[in-house]
């Protein structure tokens, strides 16, 4: 009996104790088969590198990325090195266990086009992780390069926090990241947009309907003039659970043309 009552108090201690585990409930590294770039820049002097590892120590995997403009139509993305044919709107590859891969677009004058990508496992059961690394080039200035981890996919809500103080401006994208095909991109999805200040008061709420499968970019300063002169954090609520995916960006440029990725977080 005494050795019981030990057994059982040694379990109910390590229940408590599990009980009571802190669970992680927001986060941005993700090694999921399914990852989202929820920025794709070409034209204007921008590149961008895509670094892909196969983190699994036995699987290989067989990958696909696919590129979407910003309103869920296939985008043609130039990827150098990539063979013949180098345009094209997805492009698979293999990772054996343990290695990596790094492709980058070429470099482009023309207009600015921005869209987002999607990365997802076609066979193979390794898992992966994957960060993407952004250069803008300008000629008679240093090239300016920020980095993000690809993003998971926001169930409930994403979260950034944004700063238009002293001549900062602050950029922020939106992707409801269920690819075109999958559900229709004509369908739109109600999503409760808050603004709080940095002590987490609400500046403005209202309600911005948007297709699935698209990137909503938005410049805080010009669509929320209610954030100009101010720090705080930008929420975007799926309204009805479940009816899409988030991942978001957010991009803070500032006064002299510099700029950095503000990591948003998923929940």
């Amino acid at each position: 009996m005494h050795k019981l009552a030990v057994v059982f108090a040694l379990l109910g201690g390590a229940l408590d104790a599990q009980n009571i585990k802190p669970v992680p409930l927001v986060g941005s590294l993700t090694t999921f088969s399914t990852q989202i770039i929820p920025l794709v820049t070409i034209g204007d002097g921008w590149s961008q590198r895509f670094v892909v590892q196969n983190t699994d120590d036995t699987f290989p995997s067989t990958l696909t990325i696919k590129f979407f403009t910003k309103d869920g139509t296939p985008m043609l993305v130039s990827i150098i090195g990539a063979g013949p044919a180098p345009s094209a709107s997805a492009f698979t590859f293999n990772l054996q266990a343990g290695k990596s891969v790094a492709f980058d677009t070429v470099v482009s004058n023309a207009p600015l086009q921005i869209g987002w990508a999607y990365l997802g496992s076609s066979a193979g059961s390794g898992n992966f992780f994957g960060q993407t690394i952004f250069r803008k080039s300008t000629p008679g200035l240093p090239d300016f390069m920020c980095s993000m981890v690809f993003g998971g996919l926001g169930f409930q809500q994403l979260s950034t926090f944004f700063d238009n103080t002293s001549g900062n401006i602050t950029a922020m994208g939106i992707v409801t990241s269920i690819q075109c095909g999958v559900l229709s991109c004509a369908d739109t999805v109600p999503l409760v947009v808050t603004v709080r200040d940095i002590s987490g008061a609400v500046v403005s709420q209202k309600i911005v309907n948007q297709k699935l499968g698209t990137l909503n970019w938005i410049n805080l300063g010009n669509d929320y003039p209610e954030t100009i002169g101010k720090l705080g954090t930008f929420e975007a609520k799926v309204l009805n659970a479940y009816s899409t995916t988030l991942t978001g960006v957010s991009l803070e440029w500032s006064g002299n043309g510099a700029f950095t990725i503000v990591t948003p977080f998923e929940k």
